[in-house]
């Protein structure tokens, strides 16, 4: 994570380093998630991108910060595939965001700076973090997302995320991704 933060803007605009470096970033994000698998955030990318002719890995980026912002919020219920012993999504995030030498004192203002600088990262390389500025229509939108979120909600991806979603909370995002507003969860 660190090496795509401090990498991916300068690979993005020549930087032979960096990109040697986004290069490694990528190997071992291929061997992490290999081991630990995946969650939403690419179970709803799958099926947006699939559905509206977007490319993976900016859905990935459109998800990303609702998903962490789900992921870090008190769950409805406790899954019964959880790798943890108790909640502790919300923790790791902070502790990514302590290791990327962000702000915060708490671990939601950890979260949140988290969240952030992500946004500030993909806006630096010209992601823009919204379906609608993707083209997605959102009466389109809207005509779809009950059965995205079912799809979402039966993809493989699903069941290794931090916190089991309802289908309603994958609605949720999928929605808020159109304007990319803010999801509160």
């Amino acid at each position: 994570i660190k090496l795509v933060f401090e990498n991916l803007e300068k690979s993005y605009h020549g930087d032979v380093e960096a990109k040697s470096k986004m290069h490694d970033a990528s190997t071992i994000a291929g061997m992490a998630f290999a081991n630990a698998l995946l969650g939403i955030n690419h179970s709803i990318a799958h099926k947006i991108g699939q559905a509206f002719h977007l490319p993976h890995g900016r859905c990935i980026a459109i998800t990303m910060p609702h998903v962490i912002r789900f992921n870090a919020s008190q769950p409805k219920k406790r899954a019964i595939w959880a790798k943890y012993s108790y909640f502790r999504a919300n923790e790791d995030y902070a502790e990514i965001a302590r290791y990327l030498g962000l702000p915060g004192k708490t671990t939601d203002e950890l979260v949140e700076s988290y969240v952030q600088a992500f946004i500030k990262l993909a806006h630096s390389v010209g992601v823009k973090l919204s379906l609608k500025e993707q083209g997605v229509k959102k009466a389109d939108l809207e005509k779809q997302v009950d059965r995205l979120a079912e799809l979402a909600y039966e993809d493989n991806c699903t069941v290794t995320n931090p916190q089991e979603p309802l289908i309603g909370d994958l609605k949720h995002i999928i929605l808020d991704e159109y304007e990319g507003t803010e999801s509160t969860f």
